[in-house]
């Protein structure tokens, strides 16, 4: 349970990286 919590955490992080690398990207 807790590992499938964690990899949620790291699984938004990541979605939030990659977000702000291409909102970058875009301007």
């Amino acid at each position: 349970l807790a590992n499938s919590a964690r990899q949620a955490e790291i699984t938004q992080e990541i979605t939030e990286i990659v977000g702000g690398a291409d909102a970058l990207g875009a301007s």
